[in-house]
């Protein structure tokens, strides 16, 4: 123990920043950071907040795993470390977890990681220079997306505007959904963990289920069936369709390709006429047959997340939650609200209210002034003793 003390508390020589290790895996390990800490992470568009964060801690240098800035969109993290003159060593890789540990002391210098005489990683230092170039060409970039968006949008508005306004073609499901909360689930990257956070919502409230394409995979492997999947026709496997209680196929032409694979199963299709992504006409579709809320699953949430796909179905993303307006939220706000309980001491200290009125109540009564005399000669007693 006393050797692996010794090389870990060795200062390495040369050139550069000099601090102990930390290794933080996930973002709430930033805690653990102390002054003069050169931090490994591996964040991937290091945002401003967690940047200014690790500036108060007042850190040496920050290794990270992933490229602090992709280029999808102008993130400031980078640009705050810089500003502090925090080295910031970007595209390391994986292996750094497995070269270092918490408190081996390491020398950082031109995107280089020693520890003593060795190298452990090598990646790309961003300099001052480095970072503003970065976010000049991700401003661009998304300036450039964000036009091709609105462009879009508004063709998609001039050729859908008898469905975006007033619900032509939309149609109706046998499944009643007016009224009732709706949960389109979506095969997005957070998915299953949001369609975790939201079971006792779902327990709760009895929703109308739609599955759009292999979010209706993932409903059924929760124990859930779908009340409704949603999707082109060659993205419905045959289990989808078996387990779930409507069958929806998007269709540009109109038309129901292969309806030999429903007729197996029993099932007589509705057929959406439209060419947006089957995730938006979902929303659409709930909107439409008067949803009382429509909670999102696996659905981006983040205005990055959403210009960073399709254009097409970016555009298509804004329309149909403009549409559908307030009805509109994300699981991971119901999920948030479903966690909030009223803790032991607000229903205890309605009681305590409750019980004191019916005690008033009765004490206006003769049988009752009887009743609490002989206490309230025991209480005066009890308080002149302690005052005697």
């Amino acid at each position: 123990m006393p050797i692996l003390k010794r090389r870990n508390s060795a200062v390495p020589e040369g050139p550069g920043v000099t601090g102990p290790a930390r290794l933080c895996r996930r973002l709430d390990d930033l805690s653990t950071v102390r002054a003069g800490d050169v931090v490994v992470l591996d964040v991937t568009d290091l945002e401003a907040d967690t940047a200014q964060g690790l500036v108060e801690r007042q850190v040496a240098a920050v290794v990270n795993v992933s490229p602090s800035s992709s280029g999808r969109y102008p993130n400031l993290g980078p640009q705050v470390l810089a500003d502090a003159g925090v080295v910031l060593v970007d595209r390391v890789g994986e292996a750094v977890w497995q070269s270092l540990r918490s408190g081996d002391v390491v020398r950082v210098h031109e995107g280089t990681v020693f520890r003593g005489d060795s190298t452990v990683a090598t990646g790309v230092e961003m300099t001052s220079a480095r970072v503003r170039d970065q976010l000049d060409e991700a401003s661009s970039g998304l300036t450039n997306q964000l036009d091709s968006i609105v462009t879009n949008a508004a063709n998609t508005l001039r050729r859908d505007r008898a469905m975006l306004l007033e619900g032509a073609g939309i149609p109706a499901v046998s499944t009643q959904i007016k009224g009732r909360p709706v949960v389109v689930v979506s095969a997005g990257p957070d998915a299953e963990e949001d369609l975790r956070s939201i079971r006792a919502f779902i327990r709760d409230h009895d929703p109308v289920l739609i599955g759009v394409a292999e979010g209706a995979e993932l409903l059924i492997g929760a124990g859930l069936r779908p009340h409704v999947v949603i999707g082109r026709g060659d993205d419905l496997s045959p289990r989808m369709i078996e387990r779930s209680g409507e069958v929806v196929i998007v269709s540009a032409a109109g038309r129901l390709e292969r309806p030999e694979q429903f007729e197996a199963h029993g099932r007589q299709p509705v057929v959406f006429t439209a060419a947006g992504a089957p995730e938006n006409l979902a929303v659409l579709l709930a909107d439409q047959n008067d949803a009382a809320v429509i909670v999102l699953v696996g659905a981006p949430s983040r205005l990055v997340d959403v210009v960073d796909g399709d254009t097409a179905d970016a555009a298509g993303t804004f329309i149909a939650r403009l549409r559908a307006g307030s009805r509109v939220v994300d699981a991971q706000a119901v999920s948030w609200f479903a966690r909030q309980r009223l803790s032991w001491f607000v229903p205890l200290l309605l009681l305590l209210a409750g019980a004191v009125a019916v005690v008033a109540a009765i004490a206006t009564t003769p049988l009752g002034h009887d009743w609490l005399a002989p206490v309230a000669d025991r209480v005066t007693s009890w308080t002149e003793g302690l005052v005697s």
